[in-house]
């Protein structure tokens, strides 16, 4: 094997393609299916690494040849260590240092130089294990350290990469049309420092399965970084397309993968001089229509001139990637949702609405009330208005307020529980008494009415 050339598991491309590699001939890039491995694997210097190199000389237990390999990242099981060392006894368990590396785990994907076998390993000095000592008793986490315990989907905790790979082969051999776990191998192999191995299970996982959103955001990625701006921007527009029956990851970890695709096409929109479309073409809505029959209906009309989306801040996307998720935004915290603010401040910017808000003045840095958080509140009647009015000013809060014929006063409650149920309920409740909250308010706070808590509030203060 070319020492440029990094080593394949032959057994990747038997269940990726069928068919069986010949014995006698090593296993390449040029094997695998797709054309995204060779693509990376001619830029691959231009991939931002997923750590810091951690080059050791390691020697193949398989045929003896030694050699400088990449290694990753080491992850310490120091309780299990801890474990060992305090059933040890020091005149009899002389060997106890020498047991350190059993407890270390290795990112770095690896196969030997010469006969491509993978999984057994030894250092060839005894400084690696000198230097991991001394990072296990300073137990402080750096570029290619830290505590803790790799685990697979399966609860296996191999100490390479390449054990990890052979679980989710086997598993991949007996159902090759999981997509979901093609994704975790090609995350696998990414962390591993293998990006071309990554991007051809990420191409793979879209030909087993075109709406998984995960392996078209990792692929667009990668593409991206080696300068494929066109095709990246085509899967980057993917993700948006299949997002609303997407149910893979949670709705905050979506939303998030939705808006930095949306930032960087954004960035590819204005880099291409507009050639390269910011959003999902008429064919590729047509696809998100053919989903199901409620998506067809609501594919979202977009006017972009309604949102400040700003170069390189995600955050400011994040109301139009709610816009692609469909139902699924119901999943999303309502004090986390990003649209429904947006839509409440656009409509009450439009006409016949009265916003009301304090000159700027000390607003809380966080939580409701503050500027980044403000509350948003809908009410029917002037004297409903003159109510809200007085509590958000009594307590300093940042609100807008508009008229409405429904009320809506939900992010006032919400503030409201905020400000006086402390984190710790046997905490001084807020209210002054000099009592435990648990004992005075908490109950209160449990049935809290706020109409009734606004006319008081109203009476007391005009007293």
């Amino acid at each position: 094997m070319s020492r440029k050339e990094k080593g394949i598991n032959p057994k990747l491309i038997t269940v990726m393609t069928g068919v069986e590699p010949p014995l006698d001939e090593t296993p390449t890039a040029e094997m695998l299916p797709g054309c995204a491995a060779r693509m990376v694997a001619k830029r691959i210097k231009k991939v931002e690494p997923a750590c810091k190199p951690n080059k050791q000389w390691l020697r193949c237990k398989q045929c003896g040849n030694a050699s400088v390999y990449d290694i990753g990242m080491t992850v310490f099981n120091g309780a299990g260590w801890l474990k060992i060392v305090e059933n040890s006894y020091p005149d009899t368990d002389l060997d106890v240092p020498g047991k350190l590396i059993d407890y270390a785990q290795f990112t770095g994907y690896i196969r030997c130089a010469k006969c491509n076998g993978a999984g057994a390993w030894e250092f060839t000095s005894s400084l690696f294990t000198l230097s991991l000592m001394g990072r296990v008793m300073r137990a402080e986490p750096d570029a290619n350290f830290m505590l803790g315990l790799m685990q697979l989907y399966d609860g296996t905790t191999p100490q390479w990469v390449s054990e990890g790979e052979e679980r989710f082969l086997e598993r991949l051999e007996i159902d090759p049309t999981d997509s979901h776990l093609w994704n975790k191998l090609g995350n696998l192999y990414y962390k591993g420092g293998r990006p071309e191995l990554a991007a051809a299970v990420f191409e793979h996982v879209i030909e087993v399965d075109a709406s998984h959103v995960e392996s078209h955001y990792s692929l667009a990625d990668l593409l991206l970084q080696i300068g494929e701006p066109e095709l990246a921007a085509e899967h980057f527009r993917m993700t948006l397309v299949y997002a609303r029956a997407y149910t893979k990851l949670d709705a905050l970890k979506l939303r998030n993968f939705l808006a930095d695709s949306l930032c960087k096409l954004l960035d590819i929109h204005h880099e291409t001089k507009e050639k390269v479309p910011f959003l999902p073409t008429e064919e590729e809505i047509a696809v998100m229509k053919q989903l199901t029959e409620t998506a067809a209906t609501a594919t979202p009309e977009i006017h972009l001139y309604e949102f400040d989306l700003q170069s390189g801040d995600r955050e400011s996307f994040l109301p139009v990637a709610e816009m692609y998720m469909g139902m699924l935004t119901d999943d999303i915290p309502e004090h986390e949702r990003k649209l429904r603010k947006h839509q409440t401040m656009q409509q009450l910017g439009e006409g016949g609405e009265k916003a009301m808000s304090k000159d700027k003045v000390d607003y809380p840095d966080k939580g409701w009330g503050s500027e980044r958080q403000p509350i948003i509140v809908k009410v029917r009647t002037e004297e409903r208005a003159a109510q809200v009015a007085r509590v958000c000013d009594h307590f300093n809060w940042y609100y807008i307020m508009g008229m409405e014929f429904t009320e809506d006063l939900s992010d006032l409650k919400k503030a409201l529980k905020e400000r006086f149920a402390p984190a710790n309920i046997y905490d001084p409740c807020p209210c002054g008494s000099e009592e435990k909250y648990k004992f005075c308010c908490a109950k209160t706070m449990t049935n809290f009415d706020l109409n009734d808590y606004l006319k008081t509030f109203t009476i007391n203060s005009s007293s």
